[in-house]
């Protein structure tokens, strides 16, 4: 399987006009995993991290919240992203009462981009830029990717994402609705596997599907129950390699 980066860059907005609140277009991440991930991966905009107030004051290593959240906000102050302290009664309100852990990130919302032969050649684009620095990266020529088609529980949504991560999945492709569309609800749910992944989303199932197929990739399906009767394999099954796999769920 084929670990894919993406392209590590993002505008960082070290002076942003709240006119007393949250801006309208923005979303709110919350938890310590989200937020972390947004931060490393840096696939949204980011606008400003809110901490708890007391947070980061404790200086017990085995505090796993405490030294997590001091790791954040050492990451954001390095990007030149705000800071606000806030108190619990500030992030409670922003998190909609959810289990924020102590902190909050201000992004902009996930980038949704339409199967194209330009957005498949920038998927292809950014990892080929990475053999230079990984050496295994010269053996494979297509990340691997996982389409949903009309997935719509988003538990079991933010659960695919946390596997597709750990598994090396580099682009998830949703199919036209009804279909989940990424939230700060299920990056917390893939306890911020969401933030490490490209999302697609496809506008005509059978031609963007060829549109995949010609640019290399191999296409390979699932299904839960079928009516056909199975058949047994003449011959020896040929497994497949990490490379050029497109999987549809």
């Amino acid at each position: 399987m084929v670990t894919f980066f993406g392209k590590l860059s993002c505008k960082f907005h070290t002076s942003v006009n709240f006119r007393g609140g949250i801006r309208q277009s923005s979303e709110l991440l919350y938890g310590i995993h989200p937020v972390l991930c947004a931060l490393t991966f840096r696939h949204r905009d980011i606008y400003r991290l809110y901490v708890k107030d007391v947070l980061g004051n404790c200086k017990d290593p085995n505090n796993l919240v405490e030294t997590s959240a001091s790791q954040i906000t050492e990451k954001a102050l390095k990007y030149g992203i705000p800071v606000t302290r806030v108190p619990v009664k500030k992030l409670k309100e922003l998190s909609n009462s959810r289990a924020h852990q102590g902190v909050i990130l201000e992004v902009s919302p996930t980038t949704i981009q339409s199967i194209s032969d330009s957005s498949i050649k920038n998927l292809l684009f950014s990892w080929n830029n990475l053999s230079g620095c990984l050496p295994y990266a010269k053996k494979y020529h297509r990340p691997t990717a996982l389409l949903l088609d009309h997935m719509m529980d988003i538990m079991n949504f933010g659960n695919i994402l946390r596997s597709a991560a750990f598994f090396g999945i580099s682009a998830v492709i949703l199919s036209t609705s009804p279909c989940v569309s990424p939230s700060p609800l299920i990056s917390k749910i893939s306890v911020g596997a969401m933030e490490s992944i490209l999302f697609y989303r496809l506008t005509d199932t059978v031609m963007d599907m060829k549109s995949l197929s010609n640019a290399g990739f191999l296409i390979v399906g699932t299904c839960g129950e079928s009516q056909l009767p199975s058949t047994r394999a003449s011959k020896s099954t040929n497994f497949l390699k990490p490379d050029e796999v497109l999987t549809v769920l």
